[in-house]
């Protein structure tokens, strides 16, 4: 299908080109299957999703992001994203040049995205490119729908957990806009499979999302963008008698144009907004405690990119402000007293950049070269701002050893102005933000990658080994609790520890692309340690995200032409966490004494997911489908977090304790019907 437009996504050309990127996911006929594994870099279209493993009866970019060798199989409960030993808030996530600070629902089940609104998604481990920055660790770029429909399509999907559609209306031969929304009712189905006793939870989510697409000609593009999500959770802890509420929201908003300027050099400019915001709350025996934080970015970006007769140069400018409000205390009825609050940081983050890729041995040897400079600037209300600055250089090197075999090697430098500090250690909204400022530095990593890929004879089948290494400064650890928050003189700079960190590990793919059975199997691997001078003595220690082992295997086959089956494994070793090791009783209270930082680990994780999708016969423009899905066939017990017991045992006078996996579920069917026109 061709259309007027090669920059709204609709050419032919534009297509070709994402279909040869996504190599890694789904095969190509005719198109090389290396270049989707080639830097580190990885591209997803509508189209690779839709041949791949359904979850929950959907298919959601972040599960099979999580598939892939260098990311960690997330725990159940889990709405972060790891990738090579990076904290999920080291990654800079994108939806049409907007960052997004929160992009996975409560549980770990969805994204925010939902696939039938999206063009497709780029991720990038290593050889970054200077024009992204302000994050220590990956790249995820995603953008919305912006081809041009002849009429009006759509697609609605219904299923036991949640429904979604999406509207594309044609307004006239150069204008488009699509609309979308998605909701769940989740809690009607998990508080009957959850396991009793210990967790009765209450759970819901809303995306809503809006693009606007104009092309004025075959050289230029516009684009407005907008979403916005909810969350909100109601948790009964039954053991403490305790009730947690929670909401928590993501808005974002961009204008962007591109521009081809008659092919010889290109241009965009984005302005975009992007707010998330958490407000977390607790109550016990009268007394409650609330937590509210917000981050919001506004900004813009610019660059322009000429092509050259020995390669092409790019070069572009960025500008974002932000206002963080980090968590503070709420409190009522707790020592009759209210708990200050913590006043917002607003920062300024300015930089510029520079590239040029080029062939150093035409056909042989390529050479990507890159310098960004970024700094960052925080007024104060008395006394000089506070300023930090860094350059960041970045370089790659590519080998083509032989016919579609490549070797590759990078280096890079990055920085990072506003960190995720992790609280809860499981991704929920008690974790916040905190922006650099007189009490806490820039966090730096210095990235090092080298790889092979290799698709022999005619592509059926394609391997990749990479290594990886990567050594970070200025790591945040909270060092204190819940209970800290309530003192009156709490200061958060005060409770939050500066440290170093180290990542590395390799990285095997084997993938199988033709055929009635496809798939691949992904092997990570892997070390975390951070490195605190107050915490053991400055011994590294273990990540809270470490899991040495990450295995995934999935598998899809389809036995005729209407019928698609397909299976998931995953495994990884489990995660660390601080085991108590005695306990004492003064007076009525019960004093805990803990071993080694993250010394102990939780059980192991593994699950077997099955799909099957039946596709009716076609009638026109109509499409019809049913999906059946299992997660975690077996119903084995993965638990979120460990709560550690003490059992008295009078006999022999003496303190057991024992520590006791916690889950919120086991088994989880979902029944979907999918309707496009």
């Amino acid at each position: 299908m061709a259309a007027a437009c090669p920059l709204c996504g609709s050419a032919q050309a534009l297509k070709e080109e994402s279909i040869d990127t996504a190599a890694v996911v789904t095969a190509a006929s005719g198109h090389k299957p290396i270049a989707g594994l080639l830097k580190g870099e990885l591209s997803i279209s509508p189209e690779g999703l839709g041949n791949l493993p359904k979850f929950m009866g959907v298919n959601d970019l972040f599960k099979t992001l999580q598939l892939m060798p260098g990311i960690q199989v997330s725990g159940e409960a889990d709405a972060g994203i790891y990738i090579r030993g990076n904290d999920s808030g080291h990654n800079l996530v994108l939806l049409d040049g907007a960052p997004i600070y929160s992009p996975s629902h409560l549980m770990g089940f969805y994204s925010i995205f939902n696939g039938d609104h999206l063009a497709g998604a780029d991720l990038y481990k290593s050889g970054i490119s200077p024009e992204f920055g302000g994050r220590l660790g990956s790249v995820i770029d995603i953008s919305s729908r912006t081809d041009i429909p002849e009429t009006v399509t759509g697609s609605l999907n219904v299923g036991l957990i949640s429904s979604q559609g999406t509207v594309g209306v044609p307004l006239g031969k150069k204008s488009a806009v699509y609309v979308s929304g998605r909701g769940t009712y989740m809690d009607y189905i998990i508080s009957r499979l959850s396991v009793s006793g210990q967790f009765t939870p209450d759970y819901g989510f809303q995306d809503y999302n809006a693009t606007w697409t104009y092309c004025p000609d075959e050289d230029n593009n516009i684009r407005l963008s907008m979403y916005y999500g909810k969350d909100r959770a109601d948790f009964s802890y039954l053991s403490y008698q305790a009730r947690a509420k929670m909401a928590w929201s993501n808005a974002a908003a961009s204008l962007s144009w591109d521009s081809g300027l008659n092919g010889r050099a290109d241009m965009r400019h984005a302005i975009f907004f992007s707010r998330n915001g958490n407000d977390f709350s607790i109550r016990q025996a009268g007394a409650s405690m609330s937590l509210p934080s917000h981050l919001m970015d506004l900004g813009y970006r610019g660059s322009v990119g000429m092509n050259l007769p020995y390669g092409k140069l790019s070069a572009g400018i960025f500008y974002t402000f932000h206002d963080v409000a980090v968590q503070y205390p709420v409190i009522e009825n707790l020592y009759g007293r209210d708990a200050p609050g913590v006043p917002e940081y607003k920062t300024h983050e300015f930089g510029a950049f520079v590239g040029y890729s080029a062939d150093i041995v035409p056909g042989a040897v390529s050479a990507d070269i890159g310098l960004r400079y970024s700094f960052c600037l925080q007024p104060l209300a008395s006394g000089a701002p506070v300023f930090y600055s860094c350059p960041e250089p970045r370089v790659s090197l590519s080998w083509d050893a032989a016919p579609n075999l490549r070797v590759i090697t990078s280096y890079s430098l990055q920085s990072q102005y506003v960190n995720q500090v992790a609280v809860s250690g499981i991704g929920l909204p008690v974790d916040f933000w905190m922006p650099a400022s007189s009490q806490v530095r820039p966090q730096t990593a210095h990235s090092v990658t080298a790889g092979i890929f290799h698709a022999p004879g005619d592509g059926m089948f394609e391997y990749s080994a990479e290594l990886y290494y990567k050594k970070l400064s200025g790591q945040l650890e909270f060092d204190g609790n819940f209970f800290d928050m309530v003192n009156r003189e709490y200061i958060v700079g005060d409770h939050l520890l500066s440290g170093t960190g180290q990542n590395y590990g390799a990285e095997f793919m084997f993938k199988k692309n033709y055929g009635r059975v496809t798939g691949w199997v992904s092997y990570t691997l892997g070390w975390a340690t951070r490195s605190f001078p107050e915490i053991a003595g400055g011994r590294p220690f273990p990540s809270k995200h470490d899991r040495r082992h990450n295995l995934s295997v999935v598998a899809t086959y389809s036995p005729v032409s209407r019928l698609e089956l397909s299976a998931v494994f995953v495994y990884a070793s489990g995660l660390p966490f601080t085991m108590p090791v005695s306990v004492y009783i003064v007076g009525e209270n019960v004093l805990s004494e803990y071993g080694d930082r993250n010394g102990s680990r939780m059980p192991d994780y593994h699950r077997l997911d099955l799909s099957a999708t039946w596709h009716l016969r076609q009638k026109g423009r109509c499409r019809h489908s049913f999906n059946l899905s299992l997660y975690n066939v077996y119903a084995r017990n993965n638990p979120i977090f460990m709560d550690v017991k003490v059992n008295y045992d009078e006999q022999d006078n003496t303190v057991v304790l024992s520590p006791e996996g916690i889950s919120f579920y086991r088994l989880l069917p979902s029944l979907g019907y999918v309707f496009k026109f």
